[in-house]
């Protein structure tokens, strides 16, 4: 069986040369895709590297190209042999090996009780979200940033399901609500297009990650728990509450946390 701390390592590996890569061909007028960038003759007289010299570069470049195609074969082959990337994450689209790599190693299932528990680690979870200056992050950093920023990126450009189903109909519903709200007494109103788009894209996130929780543990013969909101506040998985408002009520409440069985997930 893969070690997680493994899987880790690679997947840092292949950012590390991966930003290698980028930052030498950015340096080699050399675009992410690979092709040459066109110099504008105000920047030839400035920008000017031997045929020899640049050849020393280039070997720099293409070593990291090649190592990040390298560990990207290797962790596509390791993949194979585990259960939550061919049963789930495989048929997710927007979601390729390194990404999958990178959730697989990131998250613990068997320490994830609930759901809520990979918002928190994740960042996502209202509340859990702000970093204190002073204080440690009582978030993966790293993780957000791959998650709310690379996946959720990669959801939109490949208008994967998750994108159609939750972003758009989410970020339209705050742009609608931005309408009806200017000039009232509500609390909830954010008038900066960008916040909106974080916050659509944070809350796509968080139905993936449901849809994660439950394929996995139900794949390891865990107990699955339903979110809190769902199970005791009464909240559908599409319903949208005000941010804090939710963990306001679960503050106040009582009532513990029953797991249930269920004996298929439907993926």
């Amino acid at each position: 069986m893969l070690n997680s701390t493994t899987l880790k390592l690679a997947v840092n590996a292949f950012y590390d040369y991966q930003a290698i890569r980028i930052a030498m061909g950015g340096r080699l007028k050399i675009k992410k895709d690979g092709e040459d960038q066109i110099i504008p003759e105000a920047q030839t007289e400035t920008w000017y590297l031997s045929d020899k010299d640049r050849a020393i570069f280039m070997e720099i470049y293409d070593d990291a190209v090649n190592q990040e195609k390298r560990i990207l074969s290797w962790i596509t082959k390791e993949l194979k042999d585990q259960r939550i990337y061919t049963e789930f994450l495989k048929g997710v689209k927007g979601v390729g090996p390194i990404m999958a790599a990178v959730i697989i190693s990131e998250y613990d299932i068997h320490r994830a009780t609930t759901v809520s528990k990979l918002w928190a680690f994740t960042g996502i979870a209202p509340g859990k979200d702000r970093m204190v200056k002073g204080e440690k992050s009582s978030f993966n950093k790293w993780l957000r940033t791959k998650m709310c920023g690379v996946l959720a990126g990669s959801f939109i450009k490949c208008q994967s399901s998750y994108a159609l189903e939750y972003y758009y109909p989410y970020k339209s519903r705050l742009e609608q609500e931005q309408n009806t709200v200017q000039g009232s007494d509500k609390k909830w109103c954010d008038e900066r297009a960008g916040h909106r788009d974080k916050a659509a894209k944070r809350y796509m996130i968080k139905m993936f990650l449901k849809d994660l929780y439950v394929a996995w543990r139900t794949i390891e013969g865990l107990e699955v728990r339903p979110p809190y909101q769902e199970a005791y506040l009464g909240h559908s998985h599409n319903e949208r509450a005000i941010e804090g408002e939710t963990t306001k009520q679960s503050e106040r409440a009582t009532l513990p946390e029953e797991p249930i069985n269920i004996e298929r997930a439907v993926f």
